[in-house]
């Protein structure tokens, strides 16, 4: 069993469209929502200074065939989104392997994927397989299973515990601080929203880990 992150982009991949034109917002598939059995229907959590900015793009989008406001809260918006037929997919050519898709979240100019595969044949053919339908598939990272690192068992996505590490390895957290939030975006390629928001939603989860276990 292998752990992987890819960057895959294509202008026909779902959402894509969106992503190019949003550049500073922060896009993620809830993987653990569900779907619509009947329709290419997923839902998505964006974080984005002007959602008007954001809702004009979907309207616009040619992967997307329509999309409802679901949930909003603390500067974020959960959208259910039904997928047009000519959006390109790459997930289900992973299902379809037996691997996982862990997180799906908008990168550059497509999405960064986190990967379970259950080897390394596995990725050539998801490789090959995405070569052959013109897919940019970029493979950044590949991990054996026992080194995978424990830190997702603390309830962190992969995107928070880049922000917090990347925040403690910058001195954002020295007094003074060595670097801004300004600073952390642009290292990690994200807005200012989306840093803070995962430092936020970061440090809450380690905080309910750790320190209010014994407290309840």
């Amino acid at each position: 069993m292998i752990s992987t992150r890819v960057y895959v982009e294509h202008p026909d991949l779902a959402l894509v469209s969106t992503i190019r034109s949003v550049s500073e917002t922060e896009i993620a598939v809830l993987s653990d929502a569900g779907t619509d059995p009947h329709h290419n229907v997923y839902f998505f959590r964006i974080e984005a200074d002007d959602f008007d900015v954001v809702e004009s793009a979907l309207e616009g989008d040619h992967t997307v065939a329509d999309f409802a406001l679901v949930l909003e809260f603390a500067g974020q918006r959960t959208y259910r989104i039904e997928y047009s037929d000519d959006a390109k997919l790459i997930t289900p050519r992973i299902s379809e392997r037996g691997g996982l898709t862990l997180e799906s979240r908008s990168y550059l100019n497509g999405w960064l994927l986190q990967l379970q595969l259950e080897s390394h044949d596995v990725l050539y053919e998801l490789d090959e397989c995405a070569r052959e339908e013109g897919i940019q598939f970029d493979v950044l990272e590949v991990t054996q299973n026992d080194e995978l690192d424990d830190r997702f068992e603390f309830g962190l996505t992969q995107s928070q515990t880049e922000a917090l590490v990347a925040a403690y390895r910058h001195g954002y957290y020295d007094e003074p601080r060595e670097s801004s939030v300004e600073e952390l975006a642009d290292l990690l390629g994200v807005s200012r929203t989306a840093v803070s928001g995962r430092l936020r939603r970061g440090s809450a989860e380690l905080i309910e880990e750790f320190l209010l276990v014994d407290r309840e």
